[in-house]
């Protein structure tokens, strides 16, 4: 992981934590049905490069499936809570910001980033 500011996070039940290090890519609101919250209502993604997100504890915890976008979600088993998506290819990890809570920091948006991976 890089130098710089780190923000920690974690599921709803507080069984997988990660940790974030750097500035993010960029974010925006998604509405793919796979980001999508219960509601229907678009979920704010940071984006991050992949070896800038680590796992803090609780990997054991964590279900993968794959989103209909290509990406890989990952889920705690536990809660159900949605902590990040995987798009390998591209490098980039999705994390929905209510899982960085620290993150306050503003971010520049960057909707083409979706459809670049798929989102929309």
């Amino acid at each position: 992981m890089s130098n710089g500011p780190f923000y920690q996070g974690d599921c709803g039940c507080g069984a997988v934590t990660l940790m974030a290090t750097g500035a993010p890519l960029g974010a925006a609101d998604c509405d793919c049905p796979d980001c999508c919250g219960e509601d229907g209502s678009a979920t704010r993604l940071l984006f991050w490069p992949e070896v800038s997100v680590q796992f803090a504890g609780g990997f054991d915890e964590l279900e993968h499936h794959r989103a209909r976008h290509g990406g890989e979600k990952l889920r705690c088993r536990r809660c159900q809570e949605w902590v990040l998506t995987i798009h390998e290819e591209a490098g980039i990890m999705a994390l929905p910001a209510e899982v960085l809570p620290e993150m306050t920091e503003p971010v520049v948006d960057d909707a083409a980033l979706l459809d670049r991976l798929g989102h929309r």
